[in-house]
């Protein structure tokens, strides 16, 4: 096995678990504190609203950093702030009566070291398992920092029943130590300055006109960002659908969670396989149709054994969606560019997690849960179908993947530099070009056209049911 890839996948999941315990650590401890449910209820949004901002507004700025200098300093250095950020939460508990504006300070200053941090590591990836193992190493990757996601918040509901909330703080300022050596470890570097091959510094929203220069790229976030509104507003309604409609018990509830994950994992790890564009286009297309029938299938489930198998397959078909998204933003992204690329992305998705949480409330105004379930769905399917004739519909002469094209200069100074004794060169590239765009659109007709056949008779009767 990769040395760096086991060294990286095994310190982010440290990190990913100390950030979960965080999170849990000071939700329970508002819980505590607050004198009413209002009150407190406003003070986990505002919590909410601080540790996602960061990633949201410095996602330009944390691009650039990626891909203008070495990886190893900005990982390490990201790691060590957050873990300083976290053992200042526990030292504020003993300094002060009432420390949870100093714990939403540091959240504020741990969010925007992992926002430094975010789009190093995939941008690293590739650099350390190469270009033809990225999606197989970026669906176990996925799979990994799922499961860290379930794993964190038990250990710090764990950590905080047995020795308290400090001791969750200590605790999770360990594991970002542990994250911080790990990358001190990994031998791999990516220095974007280094390997970038023109002269030009890169501008602030450069990651996001390289998105849009690409028009399948460009679908393909669109549609990511429909299925994470959705996805994200359920969650909203997701207690009340279980817990009132369905009758179900609080430990009932808390197995929903469970089971989507299985199929999380499960979904990214297939996914991993899939060894060319053509099938990993035609796998994020069809899950994201399947996703949107399994969330209408899990508003209409008549009991809690239907939820389960619902939520399950959902999740398998979220992420198969998760991991082909990944590695076509990667993939079709200069290597120069990927930080900038990769930061833009969770800034966006980030974004529309916080628009999410006000869609999911004034859904739960609006209907019912099992409604705003199958409201959601449609929605979303609706969103999926309109992305895939937009695909179907691109022409080549404009669809230039970002991996074949920079950004363009505003100046025109990319196309002033090239001199005459380069120009037959760059003749002879532009053919070839034109030929793999060629092959590329007729490749992706076969898959709108496989799809029209496959899409009805549901995505999720070929998904295997855990």
């Amino acid at each position: 096995m990769n040395r760096d890839f086991l060294i990286a996948s095994s310190s982010r999941f440290l990190g990913s678990v100390g950030y979960g315990a965080v999170v849990v650590s000071i939700l329970l401890h508002i819980q505590a504190s607050a004198g009413d449910s209002r009150h407190g209820a406003w003070a986990v949004t505002f919590f909410l609203l601080i540790s996602t901002l960061p990633m949201v507004l410095l996602a330009p700025w944390a691009g650039r950093l990626a891909d203008t200098h070495d990886s190893k300093r900005l990982a390490t250095g990201a790691s060590v702030a957050s873990a300083a950020a976290v053992a200042a939460m526990a030292i504020s508990m003993r300094l002060f009566s009432d420390y949870l504006p100093a714990l939403f300070v540091l959240t504020f200053v741990l969010e925007a070291s992992l926002a430094v941090a975010s789009p190093t590591w995939p941008a690293l990836l590739p650099r350390i398992v190469g270009e033809e193992r990225t999606p197989r190493a970026m669906g176990s990757m996925q799979a990994t920092l799922m499961l860290a996601q379930m794993a964190g918040p038990a250990a710090g509901g764990i950590l905080v029943g047995n020795g308290g909330t400090a001791f969750s703080f200590w605790t999770a300022g360990g594991c970002y130590l542990l994250l911080a050596l790990g990358a001190l470890s990994i031998r791999t570097r990516r220095n974007g300055a280094a390997g970038r091959t023109d002269a030009a510094k890169p501008r602030l929203l450069d990651g996001l006109r390289i998105v849009n220069r690409d028009r399948l790229l460009r679908f393909v976030l669109i549609g990511s960002l429909f299925i994470i509104l959705s996805a994200e507003a359920i969650n909203v309604l997701e207690v009340f659908l279980v817990r009132e409609t369905l009758g179900a018990s609080a430990a009932q509830y808390g197995l929903l969670s469970a089971v989507m994950g299985a199929g999380l994992v499960s979904g990214s790890l297939s996914a991993g396989r899939i060894s060319t564009e053509k099938l990993r286009l035609k796998a994020f297309l069809a899950s994201a149709a399947g996703a949107s029938i399994l969330l209408i299938l899990m508003g209409l489930a008549p009991n809690l054994a239907a939820l389960y198998i619902f939520s399950c397959i959902a999740g398998v078909n979220l992420g198969v969606l998760n991991a082909t998204f990944g590695a076509l933003i990667i993939l079709r992204t200069p290597e120069a560019h990927r930080g900038q690329v990769s930061a833009i992305v969770m800034g966006l998705t980030r974004a529309v997690s916080i628009g999410a949480l006000g869609v999911g409330g004034l859904l739960g105004s609006l209907f019912d849960p099992r409604t705003g379930f199958v409201f959601c769905g449609a929605a979303t399917l609706l969103a999926s179908a309109v992305i895939t004739v937009l695909i179907a519909a691109r022409r080549p002469e404009v669809d230039v993947p970002a991996a074949w094209v920079g950004p363009a200069d505003d100046g025109g100074a990319a196309a002033r530099a090239h001199d005459g004794a380069s120009s037959a060169a760059a003749e002879s590239a532009r053919g070839n070009l034109r030929r793999e765009q060629e092959t590329v659109e007729h490749q992706v007709a076969d898959v709108v056209q496989q799809l029209d056949s496959e899409v009805p008779g549901p995505v999720c009767a070929v998904v295997p049911v855990k």
